[in-house]
């Protein structure tokens, strides 16, 4: 809802996931609120977004883990994770943002977690900013957000 608000009448979101159950709960509250036509639901992996959408986005945002309430043994996964936030940084346009919840209390989380931060530590400097905010007082496993802005190069 969030972003359908922001995009406005002219703008578009493509909203992705794996579990029918977040796609049928999206759906439901875009219809209740007159917002449907402003998001595409994709039952679909976010390793995909390259393959449906085209040109520059100005922003992404992920968050990963599972879906709370559901099955906790479906979950984001660490190599589709890097593949999806590959992809979308050729897609964002110079000064797009791309923020992304990490959540790492679920089996998996922190090999996804590490490495989501062993990819995105190599990214040029001269390209992307990256920056992580952490809970200090929350323990090891608490989330924590990334935010990438594309501050050069091309989204080509």
């Amino acid at each position: 809802m969030f972003l359908a608000r922001c995009v406005g009448v002219e703008g578009k979101v493509f909203a992705f996931d794996i579990q029918e159950e977040a796609i049928k709960v999206t759906r439901g509250l875009l219809i209740e609120q007159k917002m449907f036509d402003r998001v595409k639901l994709l039952h679909e992996s976010h390793s995909k977004i390259a393959s449906y959408i085209s040109g520059g986005v100005k922003a992404v945002i992920f968050n990963l883990g599972y879906l709370p309430g559901s099955d906790k043994k479906i979950t984001t996964q660490a190599d589709i994770t890097v593949q999806a936030v590959a992809q979308a940084l050729n897609l964002l346009l110079e000064k797009g943002i791309i923020a992304i919840t990490v959540y790492r209390g679920h089996d998996g989380g922190p090999e996804e977690s590490l490495a989501l931060i062993n990819f995105l530590s190599g990214l040029s400097k001269k390209d992307f900013s990256v920056l992580q905010g952490i809970y200090l007082n929350q323990g090891e496993f608490s989330p924590y957000w990334i935010m990438i802005q594309k501050i050069g190069g091309d989204n080509g």
